[in-house]
């Protein structure tokens, strides 16, 4: 190894550069090892499936290089099929542990950027040979660093002191002291150092590396055979544009736009395109995750005391029983691989083409086959499509596909004739006074077509010309769309609100309750004029109020979304018309029978709104409240006088106390006392029957309320 020179200062440094050698991007091992992408498919959730294929002969190698944001994607997604027998081996790539605990593995520890005094200390012990002092009188030294100590010195002159760093050295004539600021070159001349602080110095050199990260896939098998490579990564997502020519025969066209921002070229690829959200996500499986773990300080104890056992009460069981066997593990599930324009939809079995698949390095490969796909567009259509499960469309270009790395291309995905009626659409929210050119659209190409920007044209008199922009939602087969591309000036329209009323429509007694049902109207009305010479349908947009509003007028809407309700007006040439919308919301308002204050029943018995049967009823209630009421006023009043002989009779009570009982006053007061008493009892008596009466007259109401139900 060639001696490594540590620049100080002003030094310089001449370091052998330890770096592993760039990987070849092709594969080595055996002739035609190269696995160029054969199949891509894009995703509108930001990834891409790219699928490699190529031919290997024996054991073979292969690396393919990954930007290093990518390789978290690979890892969770890589999959190897490799064909006539041969075994799958361990995928290996290089570890990507955080530059300080890596740089923390080396003898010579760099993690926290040393300044030059701490990296020498850190090289105590070290042999070294240091050249020091001006060029023209250098002077070398060789020993074994002891350390870099910092001492005061005084300078010339009267100038003061400075501190100086000083290395010390172990020479072989004692330890010599050099300042550090006049080094000029130190040789580390300990080999197993050099080497250390140089792959340390290249582990920095790495760790700044933003570029690519090689993962080297490994074959095994005897013979020429196939071999698949599939993998998922991070790719831009693919669009679609459209133009629409209106006409007597409408036709559609569909591009989409794709970008090919990956290091390898697209010649002749398979291409498929996935319109749907899957979930995607990244995880960071590539930089090795550590957890923390507590530090437990030993124990140490005094040693025990020896101790003696009792034996056992219970009955023992024989010492040689056999045990029971463990149950055998189950075998692991194999993973079972669908396809989206990549590998085949038969998944990986316990045993595939009669090879087990027991290990994993023996996964036989299923050749790559297209998708099953359900043709539903014409032969004059540039993909044909199918639906993935529940939530994809796949549009599969029925031609190979060519573009060069950091290229783009627009590709024709559909072509042909689609169902498209002019329109003129008004929504006073988006244009208070004019219509919206239009059309309405029912997608009959028997694709899906995925949401985007639409570039419409018309055919007149004159030719085709262009009439603006539109914009388009996702639309299944068989759905209609609308669209609007220009403001339609031949058409003039207005909104106003019409009349409103709210009034109390009817009274019901139910349940105890009466019910007043009030129904509350709006209307709108729309004015359209059309100063042109072609008569146009416009398409009123009216807003949804929601399904506790009722349409009265007109009876039904040609269309509802969540949010308006869609009318179309046939509108004549040189003609205005008016169209009303008439809605109604109904109001019921609950009032209890039995507890509710009698003013607003004498209210709607006074209305002209109840019917005669609602206002006998009231009325048969009202006068059974007023029974119950008269009887607990009785009630009351017979409370207050008892109450008040009892206030008279404490009263004689206490007078009493101060008399004799042989005198005249005093056997006035007993008499008064039993008079008292003898009206207590008849009182009680009384208010006892008149309780028996509020209950039964209580009771009568309950059961009149509770079965009462009238229109």
């Amino acid at each position: 190894m060639r001696p490594l020179f540590l620049a100080l200062g002003v030094l310089t440094l001449a370091v052998p550069v330890l770096s592993a050698p760039t990987p070849p991007a092709s594969g080595v091992g055996g002739p035609g090892a190269d696995l160029p992408i054969r199949r891509v498919t894009l995703y509108t959730s930001g990834v891409g499936y790219f699928e490699r294929s190529g031919a290997v002969d024996g054991d073979a190698t292969q690396t393919l290089l990954f930007p290093v944001g990518q390789v978290n994607d690979v890892l969770k997604s890589l999959v190897l099929l490799d064909g006539g027998g041969g075994n799958i081996r361990p995928v290996t790539y290089a570890a990507q542990d955080p530059l300080g605990r890596q740089l923390q593995s080396f003898s010579v520890d760099l993690s926290d950027n040393p300044d030059r005094a701490t990296l020498l200390n850190r090289l105590r012990g070290t042999p070294v040979t240091v050249t020091f002092g001006p060029p023209d009188a250098s002077q070398t030294v060789t020993g074994t660093i002891v350390g870099v100590e910092t001492q005061t010195v005084t300078l010339p002159n009267g100038g003061g002191t400075t501190q100086q760093s000083t290395l010390n050295l172990a020479a072989e004539d004692g330890l010599r002291s050099v300042a550090l600021a006049s080094i000029t070159a130190l040789k580390i001349d300990d080999p197993k150092v050099a080497a250390e602080l140089s792959q340390a110095l290249s582990v920095v050199a790495q760790g700044r590396d933003a570029g690519k990260r090689p993962v080297r896939l490994a074959f095994s098998g005897r013979g020429r055979r196939s071999v698949t490579v599939g993998y998922l990564t991070e790719a831009p997502l693919w669009q679609t544009t459209y133009r629409l020519v209106l006409g007597k025969a409408p036709v559609l066209q569909g591009w989409a736009l794709v970008q090919n921002t990956g290091q390898d070229d697209w010649n002749g690829v398979g291409l498929t395109l996935v319109s749907g959200r899957p979930i995607s996500f990244i995880q960071d499986l590539y930089t090795p995750q550590y957890v923390p773990r507590p530090t437990v300080q030993p124990r140490v104890a005094a040693s025990p005391t020896p101790q003696t056992y009792a034996g056992n009460l219970q009955e023992e069981q024989a010492a040689n029983a056999p045990e029971t066997p463990p149950a055998a593990a189950p075998a692991p599930a194999t993973p079972s691989m669908g396809r989206a324009g990549g590998f085949g939809g038969g998944g990986f079995g316990g045993n595939v083409n009669g090879m087990a698949a027991d290990s994993l390095s023996r996964v036989e490969h299923i050749p790559a086959r297209r998708m099953d796909l359900q043709v539903a567009a014409k032969q004059s259509l540039a993909a044909s499509g199918a639906t993935l499960g529940t939530a994809l469309f796949t549009y599969q270009i029925k031609v190979p596909v060519s573009v060069p790395r950091q290229q783009s291309a627009m590709i024709p995905f559909v072509s042909g004739g689609i169902s498209a009626q002019p329109v003129a659409i008004f929504n006073p929210q988006v244009q208070a006074d004019h219509p919206l050119s239009g059309a309405r659209l029912k997608n009959t190409t028997g694709l899906h077509l995925m949401g985007g920007p639409l570039t419409v044209f018309d055919e007149g008199g004159n030719g085709t010309g262009y009439v603006g922009d539109a914009l388009m939602d996702d639309t299944e087969p068989g759905q209609t769309r609308l669209i609007s591309y220009a403001l339609d000036l031949a058409v003039d329209a207005h909104s106003e609100e019409g009349a409103g009323s709210g009034t109390v429509v009817s009274l019901v007694i139910t349940q105890s309750t009466l019910q007043i049902t009030r129904k509350e109207q709006q209307s709108t009305i729309y004015t359209l004029k059309n100063n042109g010479d072609r008569a146009q349908t416009v398409v009123i947009e009216h807003p949804y109020q929601g399904d506790d509003w009722k349409l009265l007028e007109p009876k039904a809407a040609t269309e509802r979304t969540a949010a308006v309700l869609r009318f179309d007006v046939p509108l004549a040439a040189k003609a205005s018309q008016k169209f009303v919308v008439r809605e109604e919301h109904p109001d019921v308002e609950s009032i209890a029978l039995l507890n509710t204050d009698p003013g607003p029943l004498l209210v709607y018995i006074r209305s002209g709104q109840a019917s005669a049967a609602v206002k006998a009823a009231l009325q048969e209630v009202l006068a059974r409240r007023r029974a119950v009421a008269e009887t607990q006023a009785r009630i009351a009043d017979l409370d207050a006088r008892v109450q008040a002989l009892a206030q008279g009779q404490a009263r004689i009570r206490e007078n009493m106390k101060a008399l004799d009982h042989t005198s005249a006053l005093y056997r006035r007061y007993v008499g008064e006392l039993d008079a008292q008493e003898t009206k207590l009892g008849s009182l009680q008596a009384e208010k006892d029957t008149l309780q028996a009466e509020l209950a039964q007259k209580q009771a009568a109401l309950n059961e009149y309320v509770a079965h009462l139900s009238v229109e």
